[in-house]
């Protein structure tokens, strides 16, 4: 099994990137929309491989980091949550945000994310309420994460308005630069979103 990857970025779309290794070999690795929006052409990197073997096919899904790895490789554990919708749900939302939801009892924060479903989302705290508290960091006190999830309400509310996950993150990312978002409700971060998506 592949786990580990190192090279050059040979192309990048939103779905996937190429990776260059120094043995000329190129492979192709499913990975988060934040990542891939990163990525450019010629950028070095190293990720982190989860292996999924098919009848027909190999497929590697990659990570620059080991929080999302474990929590992608959680997220597949659920009964109807393929690698597909697990790669969704961390383009949505940061492992923090998925944990806290999850240990809250709270799938409403899940849903609305592109191909997966209310049933999934059920299945998700159902199943992994109790094993996620190690991806909330200790020192987050209470508002910051209701912080958190106040924005991730915000980020589920413009994926069903039909905004792409690229271009929320790109407005986020800017809003950001202008506006503090630690003590805004979920309705006023969408308003200052939307300034950046029309």
């Amino acid at each position: 099994m592949i786990s580990y990857i190192s090279g050059k970025v040979k192309n990048v779309n939103e779905k996937l990137l190429t990776i260059l290794t120094s043995s000329g070999v190129g492979y192709s690795v499913f990975s988060t929309v934040n990542t891939l929006f990163t990525l450019k052409e010629g950028d070095a990197i190293e990720m982190l491989i989860h292996t999924v073997v098919k009848d027909d096919a190999l497929d590697l899904y990659g990570f620059t980091n080991e929080e999302e790895l474990l929590m992608f490789e959680k997220l597949i554990t659920v009964s109807g949550v393929g690698p597909r919708s697990a790669l969704n749900i961390l383009s949505v939302s940061s492992t923090q945000n998925i944990a806290i939801a999850v240990e809250n009892g709270d799938a409403s924060l899940l849903s609305g994310i592109p191909g997966v479903g209310k049933k999934s989302c059920e299945k998700i705290v159902i199943e992994l309420k109790g094993k996620l508290s190690k991806f909330i960091k200790e020192n987050r006190d209470v508002n910051n994460k209701n912080n958190l999830l106040e924005e991730n309400d915000a980020r589920l509310a413009l994926v069903s308005l039909g905004y792409s996950e690229k271009d929320i993150n790109n407005a986020v990312k800017e809003s950001k630069e202008n506006k503090d978002f630690s003590k805004m409700k979920a309705n006023e971060i969408i308003k200052e979103v939307l300034k950046y998506l029309r």
